[in-house]
Formats: C-alpha cells, sequence, structure tokens
C-alpha cells in the first residue's frame, strides 16, 4: 500500500511540474535536451543505465553500485517517468529510446563521463524522489 501511496504522490508531483519552466540544459535541439520533468528523470536513468554497464575497469570509475541503489530508491518514480515517456512517444518509443542510448554511449572521453556519471548517480541516489523529479534536468546535463 505504501508503495501505491508513493506512486500516487509521485505522479501528482510530475503532473503538477508541467507548467515549470524548461529543464533543458545549456546546449542542444529539440531531441536533445528533455523539457518534461517526468523525461528528464528518465533520460537521466537512460545516461545512468549506460554509465552503469560502461564504466567498468581501468581508469573508469564505478557507477554501477549507486546505480542500482537508485533504482531501488526511486522506483515509483521510475515507473511514472516510463509511462509518461511511453505515452508521449506512443509508437516511436524504441526508437526515441535507441537515440538517447545511442547518445550517452558515444562519449568522446569515457573516462571523464564515468566520473561525471558517478558523482551524479551518488547525488540522485541520496535525494528524495520528490526532489529527483525536480533536480532531473539539472542533473542531466552534468553528465550529458
Amino acid at each position: 500500500m505504501r508503495g501505491l501511496l508513493t506512486a500516487a504522490a509521485v505522479l501528482a508531483l510530475l503532473g503538477g511540474c508541467a507548467g515549470r519552466p524548461d529543464y533543458r540544459a545549456v546546449r542542444g535541439g529539440a531531441d536533445r535536451y528533455p523539457a518534461a520533468p517526468s523525461e528528464a528523470v528518465w533520460h537521466l536513468r537512460v545516461g545512468l543505465n549506460v554509465a552503469a554497464l560502461m564504466c567498468k575497469g581501468r581508469g573508469r570509475t564505478a557507477v554501477s553500485g549507486a546505480y542500482a541503489r537508485l533504482l531501488g530508491r526511486h522506483r515509483a518514480l521510475l515507473d511514472a517517468a516510463y509511462r509518461a515517456e511511453q505515452r508521449r512517444h506512443g509508437g516511436g518509443f524504441d526508437q526515441h529510446q535507441t537515440r538517447i542510448y545511442n547518445r550517452f554511449a558515444n562519449q568522446r572521453d569515457p573516462a571523464a563521463f564515468c566520473r561525471r556519471a558517478a558523482t551524479v548517480a551518488a547525488h540522485a541516489t541520496a535525494l528524495s524522489s520528490a526532489a529527483l523529479a525536480q533536480q532531473a534536468g539539472k542533473l542531466l546535463g552534468q553528465i550529458d
């Protein structure tokens, strides 16, 4: 029951953010940075997922532990963001996901990306879900 209440609160928070200013980072085009808080949350999760898979081995700061903790702590928020993304993109959802994953996977400096992602993952894990929903755009800008 507690999880259901948390999910309902997160959905209300995400819905209530619709009229807030754009969460876009400094550079980019329409598909580059998300405008909606739920989209920023989902894109941040995608970026950290790529980092968890990619950031292993010599010269790369590990992200997988913090990413796993983030998934557990913010499950309801991430589920709500995923459903919002599916509604937003409809039949084009898979293609949109592929573009986002590819953008994060193609790093000019993977070691620097891993350092940034590790810092962001640790910070995001320490936040409440409400705070993460509000700060996702800013955190996304730090890893992208």
